[in-house]
């Protein structure tokens, strides 16, 4: 059962992601930069990462302000850094920075921090981002996130739940609710997150099966919370299988 501060946490990021969705993008269409040199990006330690993942979320961040978010060596900040570029989708030079991170073009962009996003949970959550800005054509993104589905590192599967979640396709429904009645508190929290994001009755419904069968803890009260947020509807004691009014 969850705990009162891990439900707060849980409504926390499920506010976050939808703050994200909601975000607008920049206007900036810079053209692809050339190769840059390592000198052009500054060092790791001087860079502000709190203030430029809030101005990459706004969309308000440059390319270069982009570009220096992703030196960050802390792994839980960078997949936060990298999921936030979905918020400056409309800046040409950064779709086609997220493409070439997902190339593994570094020697375009030296200085990154490459040992972190040549692989998950950072490259979960890049595939995440392209999926949401490219829409069609993302075959070997979605691939990849449903290949770390069962992996034993609790952010590698937070992120693969998110993700599917924002993909929008029915068929991940009972993985995502079987996350969510884990255990494990952190991916079940974020994996209600995900069926809100996912948006659709047979979501909607997943979660008030989840509601129903935790009503009164922690997770069933963040199911409810989702449900009443997401929807716009009260969910109602009824048979399993029955319709949420």
């Amino acid at each position: 059962m969850m705990s009162a501060p891990g439900f707060r946490r849980g409504l926390w990021f499920a506010a976050l992601w939808l703050a994200s969705l909601a975000a607008q993008a920049a206007g900036d269409e810079a053209m692809r930069p050339p190769p840059e040199n390592t000198s052009e990006v500054a060092p790791r330690e001087a860079a502000d990462y709190p203030r430029l993942q809030q101005k990459i979320r706004q969309g308000s961040a440059s390319l270069r302000e982009v570009k220096l978010a992703l030196t960050d060596p802390d792994a839980g900040s960078l997949t936060n850094a990298v999921h936030a570029l979905y918020a400056m989708r409309g800046h040409r030079g950064v779709r086609l920075l997220a493409d070439d991170l997902w190339a593994l073009q570094k020697d375009r962009h030296p200085g990154l921090a490459w040992d972190l996003l040549e692989k998950a949970p950072v490259r979960i959550a890049l595939a995440s981002t392209l999926n949401r800005i490219k829409v069609f054509n993302t075959d070997e993104q979605k691939a990849y996130i449903r290949a770390h589905k069962f992996d034993e590192h609790e952010f590698h599967r937070a992120q693969v739940v998110f993700a599917l979640g924002v993909n929008g396709d029915p068929a991940d429904i009972e993985y995502i609710k079987s996350m969510a009645e884990g255990e494990n508190h952190y991916v079940a929290q974020s994996a209600i997150s995900g069926l809100a994001l996912m948006g659709g009755e047979a979501a909607r419904d997943a979660l008030a099966e989840i509601w129903r069968d935790s009503r009164g803890a922690p997770r069933g009260e963040l199911a409810r919370a989702m449900i009443e947020k997401v929807y716009n509807v009260t969910p109602a004691l009824r048979k399993r299988g029955a319709k949420t009014e």
